[in-house]
């Protein structure tokens, strides 16, 4: 082997020797991709507004108002807290007011991965106070419970955060008001956002 080949082969070994080390150092740096949310021990905040439509005839459809906590037990199921309220007319009776139901409740979810679409389906069980304000009457509360079901979707928009959309039927016993009974049973259809931690 003649003295520039020697030179070549041997310059060649030592940037080896010298790039390896360094090229692991380098990739031992980079911190580890965070989880795909949702993943197992995840939390979600999440809010969302829509429409509140009572199945009384004599209770109209009103704003919507909802916040959330979900903390995830695998990637796939979770339990979330939710709090909302809604705003109802009384129509159609001898009398006017407003009913605003305040609902604290709790639910399983489960969700189907489908990369940025995730539709999930929901059921739980909750607390339901109905305040009702009878104009040139008086105020007064009932608070019953019930349970509620169904489903909707998340889009994934940035890696950890959502916009959701879902559909809930709240299934409530009789309430009574002031004023008469109403059936405490509705509709909710909400549009919202999710942040995941």
């Amino acid at each position: 082997m003649s003295g520039r080949a020697l030179t070549v082969v041997t310059v060649f070994a030592l940037s080896l020797l010298v790039g390896l080390p360094r090229a692991e150092a380098q990739r031992r740096r980079q911190p580890p991709a965070p989880p795909r949310a949702p993943a197992e021990g995840m939390w979600a905040v999440g809010g969302s507004a829509g429409v509140a439509a009572p199945t009384d005839d004599t209770l109209s459809a009103g704003f919507d108002l909802a916040g959330s906590v979900e903390g995830y037990l695998t990637s796939r199921v979770s339990v979330r807290a939710q709090v909302s309220g809604a705003w109802w007319d009384i129509v159609g009776r001898g009398f006017t007011g407003t009913v605003s139901p305040f609902v604290f409740d709790g639910n399983l979810v489960y969700n189907w991965e489908g990369g940025k679409v995730h539709p999930f389906v929901t059921g739980g069980v909750g607390a339901y106070h109905y305040g009702s304000h009878i104009d040139h009457g008086t105020d007064g509360g009932d608070t019953k419970f019930g349970g509620d079901f169904g489903g909707g979707v998340e889009y994934f928009f940035s890696r950890r955060s959502t916009i959701t959309g879902e559909g809930l039927y709240h299934a409530v016993g009789a309430f009574n008001s002031p004023a008469a009974t109403f059936d405490g049973s509705f509709w909710t259809f909400r549009a919202g956002l999710k942040h995941y931690f």
